[in-house]
């Protein structure tokens, strides 16, 4: 790997000491990531985050201390590039929703492979979402419609543009920049460019709420979503 190769660090926050020693050991076999620090306390890992600095916290639901969603938030507020990411067996689909809009990159079962768990991680640098979005419309299928309103912190009518309004629902299908740029003849510089626009007339701050807020104001067929 050459020097300008990118390290992914990642800090690894699971109460299960066996555990984090299995992921550590599968993070560091590859070259191109590092663990920089680990805990099974949320009140540590929230001193170890200012400590590490790391691109990518990889965290249990259930914690000692603050809960996962707390926890997300205060991450959030302070370091808002940061990605969060959950690898929990925790499928309580509104704890699933909670953390997306607390800020979370990405949510995932402890019963995925390795190689799925690294290119989650890996693809979160390109802007994409750790998580199957066929998992975001079984979500939406199971919250009973009554639910929805509490968790619609998102602009109801925004003031898109056509080409935003065209990104914005192939983001929920699942689709990588790249994909959308050769779909729509476009670069993935003027994606991002427009993906940026999305988040701030939208109030969102990844692809995955782009996705939830997609399904929740019926802006695209939860068929459609792989």
């Amino acid at each position: 790997m050459n020097a300008s190769s990118h390290i992914h660090r990642i800090l690894l926050i699971d109460p299960n000491v066996l555990f984090r020693c299995g992921i550590v050991r599968l993070i560091e076999s590859q070259p191109d990531m590092e663990v920089v620090g680990e805990t099974g306390d949320s009140i540590e890992a929230a001193r170890l985050v200012t400590h590490c600095h790391p691109d990518i916290i990889l965290l249990e639901l259930e914690l000692n201390g603050y809960s996962g969603q707390t926890l997300v938030g205060l991450i959030k507020h302070q370091y808002p590039a940061m990605h969060v990411v959950f690898l929990t067996n925790n499928l309580d689909p509104e704890e699933i929703l909670g953390c997306v809009l607390a800020g979370a990159s990405g949510y995932l079962h402890k019963n995925i492979t390795p190689e799925e768990l690294f290119a989650r991680l890996r693809g979160l640098s390109h802007g994409e979402a750790a998580i199957s979005l066929t998992t975001v419309s079984l979500l939406m299928q199971r919250l009973s419609a009554s639910n929805y309103a509490m968790y619609l912190r998102f602009t109801p009518h925004p003031d898109l543009t056509r080409r935003e309004s065209e990104i914005l629902t192939l983001v929920a299908q699942g689709m990588t920049n790249k994909k959308i740029g050769a779909a729509l003849r476009i670069s993935e510089h003027t994606v991002r460019n427009h993906l940026c626009s999305i988040y701030q007339k939208l109030n969102l701050q990844n692809r995955l709420q782009v996705a939830v807020y997609c399904v929740l104001h019926g802006l695209v067929d939860i068929d459609s979503i792989v």
